[in-house]
């Protein structure tokens, strides 16, 4: 075979086609779009890593400790002097003078030897017309009754209140995040049931048309197997839907830009929590709610103490220094330094409403730790039982799963030899189908319910290690 002879034209390519033609080829392939990369499975481990990192939520709580930490610098700042310097330009009306001149006139008389051309004036001026002075000056609170400590204990306390807040805030992040991960998970998985109970009606509607054909069956048997895969097809794709919802959900959750992958990580049941005491214990005594309560009431303690020591007088240091000494009088310092105090006599009564004010936030606060220490408690109990009550179904619904799939093997193998309806054969699928559902469902309930207590009781964050301690038992359809 000849190899294809080169064209001498140089406007064309090989085997004489067109330049300008191979350029829009060129280009018309390199604008068909690639198949889009598929997301990567998710794993729940990568997911909860993800909402740590990118959830807005979760950042916009961080920053409130931020802002609390450069609080409690600012309040540090209080035990240390105050230099400022100022600017000062004032007009006077006229000059303020130091006249001394009938002074200058007795010693005038009392020498009339002496010249009067010879003894200047006795007139100084004390005060210019324009005057810009620039004072340098300081003021450091020697004593304040304790006002200063107090106001650090209160900044330290807002700091711990910001950092419970957060820790509360992640545990409503990874709780919803249970949710939305599982609730993928259980989407995906009864789409995937649907779609088996669709594709098994589909055979069996084929069989039945094969045996109307053959005389075996009536119209009406046929009729009946076409209705029940048109209402399984609806079904599907209806719970295609809901995978759609549940992934735009999880993606929401985790700030993501791009679609989400598919959660890989299965439903789980646990058959022994232990008793519901440890988690009322945790609830009790590490809950985030509880921890806010308490910096709430070191608020309140400082607030008392604050206005406790407004009743003592504050000592100062102070000193000025003037930057500008040409506008200065002959009888005004250069520097000057001292101590001072000042206490108020009278306030108008604001001091002991004030005082009265911090006394009542403090019962406040102490009646609202005793109403959450028993809500806790109680919902602490309320989700523990049930957790019990889904894992208590799930395993009902386990004996009933093996005689659903047995009487559906049992009618499908009578239908074909012409002993059962396709009446029957539907029945025993759709009863199957229901179990199956009714069994991941049941897992779900268990799995959304353990995220609720591990809430209840301040501990959110060990989610992950219950789901991977060896008690954990994995569900699939």
């Amino acid at each position: 075979m000849r190899a294809p002879r080169a064209s001498s034209n140089p406007h064309r390519g090989p085997r004489g086609i067109p330049l300008a033609r191979l350029v829009q080829l060129a280009l018309l392939l390199a604008t068909v779009p690639t198949p889009a990369q598929e997301p990567a499975p998710l794993r729940f481990p990568d997911a909860l890593a993800m909402a740590r990192a990118q959830n807005e939520t979760l950042l916009a709580a961080r920053t409130e400790i931020v802002q609390r930490e450069e609080e409690r610098r600012a309040a540090r700042s209080l035990a240390f002097p105050r230099v400022e310097v100022s600017a000062l330009y004032t007009h006077l009306g006229d000059e303020i003078l130091l006249d001394l001149d009938p002074i200058r006139d007795v010693i005038l008389k009392l020498h009339p030897q002496v010249p009067a051309s010879l003894v200047p004036p006795f007139e100084e001026t004390l005060f210019k017309q324009d005057m810009l002075r620039v004072p340098l000056s300081a003021r450091w609170a020697l004593f304040t009754g304790g006002r200063i400590e107090a106001a650090n204990r209160a900044a330290e306390a807002r700091v711990r209140d910001a950092q419970a807040h957060v820790r509360q805030t992640e545990h409503g992040v990874l709780r919803s995040l249970v949710r939305a991960y599982f609730g993928l998970r259980l989407a995906l998985e009864e789409q995937a049931v649907r779609a088996d109970v669709r594709d098994g009606l589909e055979r069996h509607r084929a069989d039945a048309r094969r045996l109307e054909e053959e005389g075996l069956i009536a119209r009406v048997e046929r009729l009946h197997a076409d209705v029940a895969w048109a209402e399984a097809d609806r079904q599907w794709k209806r719970a295609g839907h809901d995978v759609t919802l549940a992934r735009l959900a999880l993606a929401n959750l985790l700030a993501a830009d791009a679609p989400v992958g598919d959660p890989v990580t299965p439903l789980f049941v646990i058959a022994d929590l232990g008793g519901s005491g440890p988690f009322r214990d945790s609830a009790l005594a590490s809950h985030p709610a509880r921890e806010r309560l308490r910096a709430q009431a070191d608020l309140a303690a400082q607030a008392v103490a604050a206005e406790r020591g407004a009743r003592w007088p504050e000592v100062f240091a102070y000193g000025a220094y003037e930057l500008r000494k040409e506008d200065l009088s002959p009888i005004e310092p250069v520097w000057m330094a001292g101590v001072g105090a000042r206490v108020e006599l009278f306030d108008g009564g604001g001091r002991a409403r004030k005082l009265a004010a911090a006394r009542v936030q403090e019962q406040r606060v102490a009646l609202l730790d005793k109403k959450l220490e028993r809500d806790l408690a109680t919902l602490v109990e309320r989700q523990y039982l049930a957790t019990r009550k889904a894992h208590e179904q799930f395993e009902s619904l386990e004996a009933s799963r093996a005689l659903a799939d047995e009487n559906l093997r049992a009618r499908s193998r009578a239908f074909e030899e012409g002993l059962a309806t396709s009446l029957e054969v539907v029945d025993a699928r759709l009863a199957q189908q229901k179990i199956r559902l009714e069994r991941l469902a049941a897992a779900y309930a268990f799995v959304d319910a353990l995220a609720e207590l591990l809430e209840a009781s301040g501990s959110a964050d060990r989610f992950e290690e219950w789901r991977t301690r060896p008690g954990a038992n994995e569900v699939h359809p």
